[in-house]
């Protein structure tokens, strides 16, 4: 279990590096040949709400990655929440050089929120609410591997 927690986070760095180098968003422009608009917008929107996520869940497996070694500080949630942001940043670089894709800032701005909201829920959950459930599943982590 250990180890999987460890690796999870290096998969999904490696998941999102595959997704913005072959997902291409006018792919789903051209279904509105064959499926209601609404139905488009609503694919569209749901890509849009994705950042919103996406580095919140890496945000989440950095902090089980560390959990398996330490219980958490604000120093180890700053480096998680660094590492979470940053590869966001490395990412909307990355598409800068992909065809069908961009640099966008209002991207960025997402997957910080997405990366806060995670990193609020943890933090309030762990340190700041003992008897959360979240925060207990968090410290058993820790304290059972």
């Amino acid at each position: 279990m250990k180890l999987i927690l460890r690796i999870l986070p290096i998969l999904y760095i490696i998941l999102i590096w595959i997704q913005s180098s072959s997902f291409d968003p006018e792919s789903v422009y051209n279904l509105s040949n064959y499926i209601n608009n609404y139905i488009i917008v609503m694919i569209g929107a749901c890509l849009e709400l994705a950042h919103l996520f996406e580095f919140g869940i890496l945000y989440l497996l950095l902090i089980l990655a560390v959990l398996t070694f330490r219980s958490l500080n604000s120093k180890t949630e700053a480096i998680c929440f660094t590492i979470a942001v940053l590869y966001g940043l490395i990412d909307e670089i990355h598409q800068y050089f992909v065809p069908f894709r961009s640099f966008s800032m209002i991207d960025l701005v997402k997957d910080f929120l997405g990366v806060l909201g995670i990193w609020l829920i943890i933090h309030i959950s762990y340190f700041k609410k003992e008897e959360s459930l979240i925060g207990s599943i968090l410290r058993k982590i820790t304290h059972s591997l």
